[in-house]
């Protein structure tokens, strides 16, 4: 499949409502715009935010994990990073674990684990062994929950302990190596990056060190 076909069935996707999901909100459109070339460092996020019409793609986007990464990317790592253009130049990519929004009472909340389970099984595995990244930084834990699932449908070798860990904090900064097709990619598990998480300041060293494993 192309880049394109892949992102037209995510756009008219409805699973979630087939399965009774009926806390997601899908179709959702938000989808990325350029299509990934040569990307060294894919990141991996939780899903679009509710009641709003545009997400990290989008340059008149004011997406808070958007701003967030970015300032993280300049601030932290040196990268001059204003525009996805910039970001795609530099060799990143970023796409959602679960590619429409959940509600709770009206309010955005966390994806369930049966959403992730069925999204990152229909279209973010596919999404990764498309682009073939060098590495993949986990932003929080549901996109580890979602590289959890994955890890099943591939071969996982761990560096060090074969335990991930039973919370995000114990998995944190470990390196996961995944043969993805015939490519070994290099997998840290991370936090999601804003500034009121009291570990966000160890998200800049779990990049670096990624980096540091696939020679960026």
């Amino acid at each position: 499949m192309t880049w394109k076909e892949i992102q037209d069935g995510i756009k008219r996707c409805k699973k979630c409502k087939e399965e009774g999901f009926y806390e997601v909100k899908c179709p959702d459109d938000r989808i990325p715009m350029s299509e990934p070339r040569h990307v060294k460092i894919l990141f991996v996020s939780e899903a679009p935010p509710l009641n709003s019409r545009y997400y990290f793609y989008h340059e008149n986007s004011n997406d808070r994990l958007r701003n967030s990464l970015f300032e993280l990317l300049r601030s932290d790592l040196g990268y001059e990073i204003s525009s996805i253009n910039d970001f795609i130049a530099a060799g990143f990519y970023l796409l959602p674990t679960v590619k429409c929004p959940s509600a709770r009472t009206g309010r955005n909340t966390a994806p369930a684990k049966s959403v992730i389970k069925l999204c990152a099984e229909q279209h973010l595995k596919r999404e990764i062994e498309y682009i073939k990244p060098d590495g993949v930084c986990l932003l929080g834990r549901t996109a580890l929950q979602g590289f959890l699932i994955l890890r099943n449908l591939w071969g996982m070798q761990v560096q060090g302990s074969m335990d991930v860990g039973r919370t995000l904090s114990e998995a944190a900064g470990k390196i996961l190596v995944v043969k993805i097709s015939d490519k070994s990619t290099k997998f840290i598990i991370s936090y999601w990056p804003t500034r009121r998480h009291r570990r966000f300041h160890e998200i800049s060293e779990h990049i670096r060190r990624l980096m540091k494993e696939i020679e960026f």
